[in-house]
């Protein structure tokens, strides 16, 4: 009994192989992948597990994103800059590329997918920027969207402005819209009916899109999958310019710790701020960080250089500038002010101009003090008198009253001496036959409305 118990299981076992080994053909021959013989290799090969068993359409898909060779195209050559160490390499395939800078292999070439391939020139791993030149199987190297229309989408040809919504293939379009209000709308209605516009154009509620724009990942809506690209609006242009010259507002924008550690003031925009902290601006902490933000606040009728003074600091600020309303000696008072960011540059300022809470003339005020400065010190607490003119410079103690006037007699050649509005309260007297030098100095600095106070 016991042996003929033994020759059926084997028989049956026999025959589960073979229907194992047929039905592994079939699949191999229906999906396009290499077949699998049965036994050991068999389970070595292709493990039955719950995970990942016969599920093509998951395999078909990683096969395609795993090679970037797929219809024809091909890695012409890949380059690696180092930004950190400023060094250019070139290699033929990701894989070498991948063993040269000591990163994974699937993330780098996740990284080339979705965004070198896209026209991003974003740092990978926050020091490697990739670019990838690609030619096609009959040796020519541009490359169509007919032979590799998967990777052919380059973002930056894309209007500016707008959100362009691609099928799978990444060839074909199916929406354009003008703003991320539209698209949600549009791409998921149910999702959207609840709320406003306005509240839609919080970020809360469109994080579901925001998070894949030109990421390269297939979105899933309520429409259908689909990728989303915007134009990111990058300059091209290599010409050399002065630093800080072409900053732009950022209102309306956020900024993370990281981008706030890394901000610096270029030099016109430093010695902006030195000479309106001189005069009237200040320094303050903020409610929600540790570091120092710009404060200034002007009279209404001297509105006009308080939004030429935003003008140059708009990058930093986060709002426009604002009306303010006050009461002084029984009258009201309207007033316009604006702040910036709370960033750890301003918190550098900080150190130079207070000590124990109270505002001081820095010992480096030498270095400082340039004709910028000098002209923005000028608008703020300039006094124009008949025979020169006054710097009110009452908040000062007597000690950096001096400092400040030597700096302007020895690096300037300013005839100058001290005047003192009270006992406690010393000014600067610039003398009448000095007034040239200082209009040489200031004039093409400052605001127009502003000029009368160097007799112009």
């Amino acid at each position: 009994m016991g042996i003929f118990i033994i020759i059926c299981c084997l028989i049956l076992t026999d025959i589960n192989l073979n229907l194992i080994e047929y039905l592994l053909s079939k699949w191999s021959e229906i999906y396009n992948v290499a077949p699998v013989t049965s036994g050991a290799s068999a389970r070595k090969k292709f493990p039955f597990r719950a995970s990942n068993a016969i599920n093509p359409t998951r395999m078909r898909d990683r096969r395609s994103f795993s090679s970037l060779t797929d219809s024809g195209c091909k890695i012409k050559e890949i380059k690696v800059l180092d930004v950190k160490n400023n060094i250019i390499s070139s290699y033929l395939t990701i894989r070498k590329a991948a063993i040269a800078i000591n990163v994974d292999v699937k993330s780098l070439n996740s990284h080339i997918c979705s965004k070198s391939l896209l026209g991003l020139n974003t740092l990978f791993k926050d020091q490697y920027l990739i670019t990838v030149e690609l030619s096609n199987s009959t040796g020519q190297g541009q490359l169509s969207s007919n032979h590799c229309g998967s990777i052919s989408l380059n973002i930056n040809t894309l209007a500016l402005n707008k959100l362009y919504v691609y099928l799978p293939d990444k060839i074909t379009l199916a929406f354009v819209f003008n703003n991320i209000v539209e698209a949600c709308r549009k791409l998921s209605p149910m999702r959207c009916e609840k709320f406003t516009d306005s509240e839609l154009k919080k970020n809360k509620n469109v994080q579901f899109i925001l998070r894949v724009i030109n990421k390269g990942v297939l979105t899933k809506t309520e429409l259908g999958k689909f990728y989303i690209f915007k134009n990111p609006g990058h300059s091209d242009c290599l010409a050399l310019i002065v630093w800080g010259s072409n900053l732009c507002s950022t209102i309306g924008s956020s900024f993370s710790q990281k981008e706030r550690d890394m901000i610096k003031l270029p030099s016109y925009q430093y010695s902006v701020i030195i000479g309106v902290v001189l005069s009237d601006a200040g320094l303050a902490t903020s409610v929600r960080s540790k570091n120092y933000l710009f404060r200034f606040k002007q009279s209404l009728d001297k509105s006009g250089y308080v939004w030429f003074v935003f003008s140059y600091l708009a990058h930093y600020c986060s709002s426009l500038p604002y009306l303010v309303r006050g009461e002084r000696a029984g009258k009201e008072t309207k007033a316009l002010e604006f702040y910036t960011r709370a960033l750890p540059c301003f918190t550098e300022l900080s150190h130079l101009f207070y000590r124990k809470g109270i505002k001081i003339i820095p010992e480096n005020i030498y270095e400082l003090l340039t004709p910028v400065a000098l002209a923005h010190f000028i608008m703020g607490d300039g006094s124009v008198r008949e025979h020169g003119l006054i710097l009110c410079t009452d908040s000062f103690e007597l000690v950096d009253t001096v400092r400040l006037m030597n700096v302007l007699m020895i690096r300037y050649n300013v005839d100058c001496t001290l005047r003192f509005h009270t006992q406690t309260h010393p000014r600067i007297y610039i003398r009448q036959r000095s007034m040239p030098i200082i209009r040489e100095l200031v004039k093409s600095h400052m605001d127009k409305s502003m000029l009368y106070k160097i007799g112009l």
